[in-house]
């Protein structure tokens, strides 16, 4: 039978398991150890997570420089030869921040994980902290902050995130570059002291890891003890959720703007949680919602505008996003409403409540493609204390929903007059 191309093809029912549960051992000093074998190409990804992120940081930019001078050199080796050893043996060593962890990450060739692994201990147990390399880094971080700032759609994001939790929290992302100078090399070397423990890391390893790499791994952890005692303590900060609130700044940018909109959101594991996926989906989550189509197809104000939900430790979030015309603020804002407002007034139709279960089925398997991207959800799920089975659990409840429920949380949670708007940029 001839293809008929004038017709799409029809949309196949996802319904993919997305768990994997792998093997959790722990180690004398009690470091948990997930281990998710595959020895379908010859590559390992090691994982250290640590509780170093910005959430336990005293000084702001703290969290930041510490992970980034854990390279600048050990007590044994300069930063030049860590890179060059890494860069012998092919592989990649990353040490990143976020707003709640701290990750040193290893890919390798299998076979070098014997010569890489005394190297990754080393420069998380014996880091050595140059100060000339310090003050550079410093600098640098206070150049490309000045750069940043420079940007409608950075200030945004500042702006947007210190309404929602105010200036101080550790989800806002407001930073001066007088507090980068203002941090000592003593401010780093504490952090990293009560930080920076692997008794009390989370180690993923991912790959073609066998009994040998297990047993090599197992005698570094079991002779690692620098416990502090501090890493246990939990810090808290008030789970500030102010009224909504619209403020609107100028730039030096005026031909362009950057607005951002959003509130905070219930955690994952509240039953809300799956139809608010799906009503963000619909709103801005992909290139056909709503708010594509009209802002980008019809108003041709944008590029592109997106809707995401960010979920974190200590907090969940939605927040809608795009840089603009500048003289496009207010229409922009008054179609952004509009259309939530629709969403909260009419049902969604048959046809389109489908199409976005199936393309978020579609977006699921997309995102769990790979042994590393399994792990990744794995990962997600063990730091945000979510059961192994999560997603696939998030998926199959979207997969259920119906048009009135979706209509229901949209018109509890995203009502505009509980909404953070932000503009910064143009003509206002």
């Amino acid at each position: 039978m001839a293809l008929d191309r004038s017709k799409a093809p029809e949309l196949a029912e996802q319904t993919p398991d997305l768990s994997i549960y792998p093997t959790v051992l722990t180690s004398s000093f009690g470091t948990r150890v997930h281990l998710y074998p595959n020895s379908i190409q010859p590559i390992i990804r090691l994982e250290v997570v640590f509780k170093a992120g910005k959430w336990y940081q005293d000084k702001p930019g703290v969290a930041s420089l510490t992970a980034k001078m854990l390279k600048e050199g050990t007590t044994s080796h300069t930063a030049k030869q860590l890179a060059d050893i890494i860069d012998f043996y092919g592989a990649s060593l990353e040490i990143t921040h976020g707003f709640d962890r701290s990750t040193l990450t290893l890919y390798c060739l299998s076979k070098f994980l014997p010569e890489l692994l005394p190297i990754v201990f080393e420069i998380l147990e014996h880091p050595s902290f140059p100060k000339e390399e310090f003050e550079l880094l410093k600098q640098r971080v206070i150049q490309t902050l000045a750069i940043d700032k420079q940007k409608n759609g950075y200030l945004a994001t500042e702006l947007f995130t210190s309404s929602i939790y105010g200036a101080d929290h550790p989800y806002s992302t407001v930073i001066s570059e007088e507090e980068i100078k203002a941090l000592t090399l003593e401010d780093i070397k504490a952090f990293y002291k009560t930080r920076y423990d692997i008794n009390s890391s989370e180690v993923f390893v991912t790959g073609d890891f066998d009994e040998e790499g297990n047993n090599l791994l197992k005698g570094f952890l079991d002779q690692t003890q620098r416990n502090t005692g501090l890493n246990n303590v939990e810090k808290q900060y008030s789970k500030k959720e102010a009224t909504a609130s619209k403020k609107m700044e100028r730039s030096s940018n005026t031909m362009q703007a950057a607005i951002r909109v959003g509130r905070t959101l219930p955690s994952p594991e509240h039953p809300d949680f799956p139809l608010l996926y799906l009503a963000n989906h619909a709103l801005g989550g992909y290139f056909g919602s709503r708010l594509m189509k009209n802002i980008r197809e019809e108003k041709g104000f944008t590029y592109g505008i997106h809707s995401s939900i960010s979920i974190k430790e200590h907090g969940t979030l939605i927040s809608i996003g795009t840089d603009i015309k500048g003289d496009k603020i207010e229409e922009t804002i008054r179609e952004i409403e509009k259309e939530i407002e629709v969403l909260q007034r009419e049902l969604l139709s048959e046809e389109e409540l489908n199409t976005i279960k199936k393309h978020l089925a579609g977006k699921f398997i997309s995102d769990n493609s790979t042994i590393f991207d399994k792990m990744d959800r794995y990962r997600s799920s063990v730091l945000l204390g979510l059961p192994p089975n999560f997603f696939t659990n998030l998926q199959n409840k979207m997969q259920q929903a119906s048009r009135e429920e979706v209509q229901t949380v949209a018109k509890e949670y995203l009502s505009t007059e509980t909404l953070h708007i932000v503009a910064v940029g143009g003509t206002q």
